[in-house]
């Protein structure tokens, strides 16, 4: 019957303390070195359409909706840009949103690759905007 935990008392204060990794790890920027160990691309990038506000729902018109690129991206390539892609839009000379995706950009050279592989030519899109704070800013 008497255990020895009987007299342990539940601790309010955690175990160990300042384990957050110092300020100086914290970045946005993914060291190259790093960059092709974990990226699985084929390509330097991948971008996927998801939506297209041009052709709306009813089917009427062709979607731009799985469009993807570059033109050597596999599926496998477009299952990333799905899964781990920034939210990107496309948008007319008014600011208007044409088409909605997703870009994997690993290197972050290439975030302007969905404008100038496809938007400027088959959706006549100016800029590129990208998702966030809420809302959407231009590249």
């Amino acid at each position: 019957m008497g255990s020895h935990n009987e007299n342990v008392e539940p601790r309010s204060e955690p175990i160990a303390t300042g384990l957050a990794p110092p300020a100086e790890l914290e970045t946005d920027v993914v060291p190259d070195s790093l960059v092709s160990e974990f990226s699985s691309l084929t390509t330097p990038y991948c971008w996927v359409i998801t939506e297209d506000a041009v052709a709306g729902y009813d089917g009427a018109g062709p979607s731009a909706v799985g469009k993807s690129g570059p033109g050597q991206a596999v599926a496998e390539d477009i299952a990333e840009a799905l899964t781990a892609g920034r939210f990107f839009r496309l948008v007319d000379g008014r600011g208007r949103g044409l088409a909605i995706g997703r870009l994997y950009d690993p290197s972050g050279e290439n975030e302007r690759g969905p404008l100038d592989d496809f938007g400027r030519q088959k959706l006549g899109a100016r800029d590129i905007e990208f998702r966030a704070d809420g809302g959407w800013q231009s590249a």
